[in-house]
């Protein structure tokens, strides 16, 4: 379920027919109805604060009467209108006037504001990875990843790998609401499967591949080979973000995430938090979240150098 949907059920803007799938989605899903009960109880939250404010004694009798006496000393606005109004030109521009400014100051206030929107739900997109990255780290000690020997052995695979571990229910929570469809509509296959694909579909293979989101695909440990982010509880090391600006898997540009306009892109960390970067720099140790301290599209070069690829991207570079 992605974010835009648990919004929807919890305002109570779902038809029955859907409202009765969450629910029984809700019961299959010990975690999916704890995130949906918190954010019930957020909105209640902002809806209303529970504190009681208890009025003077006698404020409505004052009231009335003081309303009462202002309305028989004071004369209204209607004895000095005109028994006929005169029509004018003039009057109607300056009505189309304000009416234009208004609209000019509204609709950049609209856009704005959905932005922060769209912006909302990829966070929390992220956050539903997160889970699942979590409870496959706490039971491989590793996150995610496929070495060079497996023909699947690109970034865009980690899905498959979650999903095969059954940690990964809806597809959608890949896709970036700012950035329109790009998870593949065809049921994802297993890893085993998308590696047969790579064989005999290259081009179904890379399609299968093409998600909103970059990860980390790791760094070279001790021994001088690439491998995989071991079990890390940290709030600097960076393990999802809206993927860069990049050339058919094989360069990544200049600039911030395209899902967000170049403004900046979410990027969740390994201790689960989401918080959103206008720089491509998510860690004082780390100058460039997409390119390693050789500034290459490759694994990092140690621990602190995390490096977050779009799914076309190989794990251990070209």
């Amino acid at each position: 379920m992605n974010a835009q949907e648990m919004l929807d059920y919890a305002f109570r803007q779902t038809d029955d027919i859907t409202r009765e799938q969450i629910q029984r989605a809700i019961a299959d899903d010990p975690i999916l109805a704890l995130r949906l009960d918190r954010l019930e109880h957020a909105i209640e939250r902002l809806v209303d604060d529970g504190e009681v404010i208890e009025p003077p004694r006698g404020l409505a009798e004052r009231s009335i009467l003081f309303v009462a006496e202002r309305r028989r000393s004071r004369r209204t606005i209607l004895e000095f209108v005109p028994v006929k109004v005169p029509f004018r030109w003039a009057d109607i521009a300056v009505a189309a006037g304000i009416l234009l400014a208004g609209l000019v100051t509204l609709l950049p206030a609209v856009h704005r504001s959905r932005q922060r929107m769209d912006q909302a739900g990829c966070g929390f997109n992220l956050q539903q990875l997160g889970l699942g990255l979590a409870q496959y780290v706490d039971v491989h000690h590793y996150y995610p990843y496929a070495t060079a020997d497996s023909p699947a052995s690109h970034a865009g695979t980690f899905p498959a790998m979650l999903k095969d571990a059954g940690l990964l229910s809806d597809v959608a929570t890949l896709d970036c609401p700012c950035n329109g469809k790009c998870a593949a509509k065809e049921p994802l296959p297993s890893h085993p499967e998308l590696a047969m694909l790579r064989l005999k579909d290259p081009e179904r293979y890379r399609n299968l591949l093409c998600w909103d989101y970059a990860y980390n695909v790791g760094y070279r440990h001790a021994s001088g080979r690439p491998g995989p982010v071991t079990a890390v509880h940290s709030s600097s090391v960076p393990m999802l973000a809206d993927q860069p600006p990049h050339d058919d898997g094989t360069a990544v540009l200049e600039g911030n995430s395209p899902n967000h306009g170049g403004r900046g892109q979410n990027v969740l960390f390994a201790d689960m938090h989401v918080r959103w970067h206008n720089t491509r720099r998510a860690s004082p140790l780390d100058s460039d979240m997409f390119l390693n301290d050789a500034h290459r599209p490759a694994p990092g070069l140690g621990p602190n150098d995390a490096v977050l690829l779009p799914g076309q991207f190989p794990f251990e570079g070209h």
